[in-house]
């Protein structure tokens, strides 16, 4: 026990280096290669003032067309407002994911690699707009769901364009939000960049071949309406993925300017469309989707229920 107790360790182990004894350093012969690693960079990638300014703007377009969609549907019958009501819920979601992202909520900070000559050292995590996904979820059935029941389509069909528009939306998000910092992690991106351009196609494939055929059978005014709006969001549409593969895919181009260029494409293609949609269409006229009196209008009740002789599960006092 007395030979641990006189044992005292050295601060520094000396170790040969392989292939010899050769010394770098003549001064300290005894001291090892350096074997320390560079400690890593965390760089976060963000919105600015400007983009957040953006977000803010872009809120108060979307507030503003929906309040005046509010005050159009005041001015038609309650059966003939089936489009408003749709592009009420359009705009309100896309109103209400702005004020999200702007007060600086539904984001997330996702590892992207970096091609850059110290990509072993800084690793870069960018601001990936995830209310963004969410928003679109919603409001881009609503939106197909409009031109299906412009064109007349089929219910089949109309199922079908929106579960490629849901299908198309997950696999973006699941695309914009997979860890890409290891080229692994790259493919897997694109492999769900691919997959949700495939369901595009499958967008374009009803609207132009189904919903085409559909609105033949349908007034003039209609016809060309519905083959104006299909055009409108095959074009603004077919601009989401190069956006995507500018900013979230490959990083060419930074959060604020993605924030602008979504931004811009969304006000064309929800606040664009639904005044063009509710501004042409003439509601009421024959191929107009017309809601039955009982879906609005308040139930008057039976002779019953107005003598008050009667009610849902009432029983008669005589009786």
């Amino acid at each position: 026990m007395e030979f641990f107790a006189d044992f005292k360790p050295t601060s520094t182990i000396s170790i040969n280096p392989p292939g010899g004894t050769g010394h770098p350093h003549p001064h300290h012969p005894h001291v090892p290669p350096s074997t320390e690693f560079p400690t890593p960079i965390p760089k976060f990638l963000h919105a600015t003032h400007a983009g957040h300014t953006a977000l803010w703007v872009i809120f108060v377009i979307f507030t503003l067309g929906l309040i005046a969609v509010g005050f159009m549907s005041l001015r038609v019958e309650k059966k003939s407002r089936v489009f408003h009501w749709i592009s009420i819920g359009v705009l309100t979601t896309a109103m209400l994911s702005y004020l999200v992202m702007a007060t600086g909520m539904g984001t997330a900070f996702v590892p992207i690699h970096n091609h850059g000559a110290k990509g072993s050292v800084v690793h870069l995590f960018r601001e990936v707009y995830y209310a963004r996904y969410i928003d679109w979820l919603i409001t881009t059935p609503l939106l197909l769901l409009s031109l299906a029941l412009l064109a007349g389509l089929s219910p089949a069909d109309t199922v079908l364009v929106i579960f490629f528009d849901v299908f198309m939306v997950v696999t973006g998000l699941l695309g914009g939000l997979v860890n890409a910092r290891y080229s692994t992690g790259e493919r897997a991106r694109w492999f769900y960049f691919a997959i949700s351009c495939v369901a595009f196609l499958g967008i374009w494939w009803v609207l132009i071949s189904g919903g085409a055929k559909a609105a033949k059978q349908r007034s003039k005014k209609t016809r060309g309406l519905y083959f104006l709006l299909s055009a409108m969001t095959i074009v603004l549409w077919t601009a989401y993925p190069i956006v995507f593969a500018l900013t979230e895919g490959s990083n060419k181009v930074g959060v604020d300017a993605e924030i602008i260029a979504y931004g811009i494409l969304d006000v064309a293609a929800k606040v664009g469309f639904t005044f063009l949609l509710l501004g042409i269409h003439t509601h009421g006229d024959e191929d107009s989707w017309i809601l039955p009196d009982w879906f609005v209008d308040s139930r008057a009740g039976s002779g019953l229920a107005r003598e008050g002789r009667g009610n849902y599960g009432a029983i008669r006092s005589d009786e």
